[in-house]
């Protein structure tokens, strides 16, 4: 009879954090960490039953939305200055 691998919480934590970060299918996702199909889908239930406990899913995406946010403004005022620069180095 073959044994079912065990997965540490941690490890399922990180994999579904990796899921909703990078936007990709949990299929892709499987593949590519040689998963079987669907254990992604039944790991993501189990967290957001978990609650309070562990933070939540939505508490992960609010996080990782905010962080693209700071770096899209970091990112725009980075462009400003660039322009600025380019502006004052052409008009001379």
């Amino acid at each position: 009879m073959k044994r079912r691998k065990q997965y540490t919480p941690e490890f399922k934590r990180e994999t579904v954090q990796y899921l909703i970060s990078s936007g990709k299918s949990q299929n892709m996702v499987c593949q590519e960490l040689g998963l079987p199909n669907g254990i992604l889908g039944r790991w993501k239930k189990e967290l957001d039953q978990e609650g309070n406990e562990n933070e939540s899913l939505q508490d992960v995406r609010d996080k990782r939305i905010h962080e693209l946010e700071r770096e899209v403004q970091n990112l725009k005022q980075q462009r400003d200055i660039l322009k600025k620069a380019m502006g004052i180095t052409l008009s001379h």
